[in-house]
């Protein structure tokens, strides 16, 4: 990696990169396929804190997240400011959000519909799905059109799963998942011992481990500790992104400007920089995330090939969405509330989560206050997403029938589950978004947001692998049409 001090960076770049988790390094790496000679710095916040380091002090980055935000919302946020961003700190589930996902108002009236289609992300999901080596089936084509083989081969399913698989073999699905099914280039296979976030045997896709060719190419500075804090606009453009490090002031000046700092400081940045579109900061946005547990009869659990076996597609889509959201569920291979106490039957409980889709509230919102920090404001999850909970704990002794189930008890809502969106949304105009489809500002042309800020619905599934695909999309566009 070419890390570059912040006294010594170039007089201007072709592309200048604030922050670098999924989004940025996607963008870069696409940029860069297409122009090898382009010139581009990464600003990033935090350090660079290597794997040995993260195993060693069991954390991702040396800056909590509760110290940079003054957090009005009653929520948890959890993010990771330090180089590869959420890479370091993502389970990895990488399933494709549903072609429905795309055209909620449409279908179902409600909600928005995004400026693309699931059609115009097919070539990209499948792109990032190689760069990342997702580990996956090869039966999820009924539901995710245009899927071609992963790359590797999926995880080995519970006991429970193939029961499940048996009986509804068009709704649950093996998740595909970027932790390596079988070792390949320096990565081992996944451990199945659900430290994910931390893995220990270095199994899931991060950047320092999957990204070398974008982070040491010759052609990209990196300059870490170093806090954007505004971008400079001059006749209709941006010229410059200020920030600070080691206690001075910097400026990067560039042709091209890349905002991934999350969704919550890519809007806080823009506020600061007075740049405006519809919502800029507004629409913060995250699944409702519920834990359940089912106690089986005489099935033992936990003999799965990972964290997180399979996925249950029975609610994700349909006329239901009109009122409630739709629900994905997960069968869990890991002991989140440990195991049954009762002798003998330790493994007889299955762990089984939901996510469940909220419609974006104007009111939950990324905001500007008195001091250094971002300001989060109100935050509710919405009766579109209290009523598809109500609705799947009602349906789910349903759902389980194909097992010797005993009883569904319902846990609790978990503080987060790390999709922060929806502050700078991509629509048709200014009117109405932030950026377009091609995640480009509607008024600054040269300025590009990536990352889930841009999403306008929550979707129905996990985020970071359309979040890589938007980015690939995005840079291969810009990069091909002028």
């Amino acid at each position: 990696m070419r890390f570059v001090e912040a006294t010594a960076l170039n007089d201007t770049y072709d592309v200048v990169v604030i922050g670098s988790g999924f989004g940025s390094l996607f963008f870069v790496k696409k940029f860069l396929q297409n122009r090898p000679k382009a010139k581009v710095l990464i600003l990033e916040w935090g350090r660079f804190n290597n794997y040995q380091w993260k195993i060693e002090n069991q954390r991702y980055s040396d800056i909590a997240e509760e110290s940079v935000l003054d957090n009005r919302s009653g929520k948890v946020w959890a993010f990771t400011i330090g180089l590869g961003g959420g890479t370091n700190c993502w389970w990895s589930q990488s399933p494709r959000l549903h072609p429905s996902d795309f055209a909620l108002r449409t279908k179902y009236g409600v909600g928005r519909d995004w400026p693309i289609s699931y059609d115009d992300l097919v070539p990209y999901y499948s792109e990032a799905e190689q760069i990342i080596m997702i580990a996956g089936p090869n039966d999820l084509n009924s539901v995710y059109p245009g899927t071609p083989p992963y790359p590797l081969p999926p995880h080995n399913m519970t006991t429970a799963d193939r029961l499940l698989k048996a009986a509804m073999p068009d709704r649950h699905f093996v998740v595909p998942n970027a932790r390596l099914s079988v070792p390949v280039n320096g990565r081992s296979a996944c451990c199945a011992t659900a430290n994910c976030s931390l893995c220990p045997v270095d199994a899931k896709f991060t950047a320092e481990n999957s990204l070398d060719s974008v982070l040491s190419h010759p052609q990209v500075d990196i300059c870490v500790s170093a806090k954007v804090e505004r971008l400079d606009v001059e006749g209709g453009r941006v010229r410059r992104a200020l920030f600070r490090s080691g206690g001075r002031d910097f400026a990067a000046s560039g042709d091209l400007f890349v905002l991934g700092a999350n969704a919550i400081f890519s809007p806080y940045i823009l506020l600061r920089s007075g740049i405006g579109g519809h919502g800029v900061g507004r629409y913060l946005s995250e699944k409702l995330y519920v834990h359940t547990e089912v106690n089986l009869k005489g099935l033992k659990h936990f003999d799965g090939g990972t964290a997180t076996t399979c996925f249950n597609t029975s609610l994700l889509d349909g006329e239901h969405r009109r009122t409630r959201g739709s629900v994905v569920m997960y069968v869990e291979n890991r002991f989140i509330y440990g195991l049954r106490p009762e002798f003998g039957r330790w493994r007889e409980i299955m762990p089984v989560s939901l996510y469940i889709e909220d419609i974006p509230q104007e009111t939950n919102a990324v905001s500007v206050g008195e001091g250094d920090m971002p300001v989060l404001e109100h935050f509710s999850f919405t009766d579109y997403a209290w009523k598809s909970l109500t609705a799947s704990l009602e349906v789910l002794p349903d759902l389980l029938n194909p097992l010797p189930v005993e009883s569904v008890e319902y846990k609790q809502i978990w503080p987060t589950l790390g999709h922060i969106q929806g502050t700078t949304r991509m629509g048709l105009s200014s009117a109405d978004s932030v950026v377009d489809g091609d995640l480009v500002h509607h008024s600054l042309r040269n300025l590009v947001i990536v990352g889930s800020s841009t999403f306008p619905t929550t979707g129905s599934v996990n985020i970071a692998l359309t979040v890589a695909a938007l980015s690939l999309r995005s840079a291969d566009r810009l990069t091909r049409s002028s």
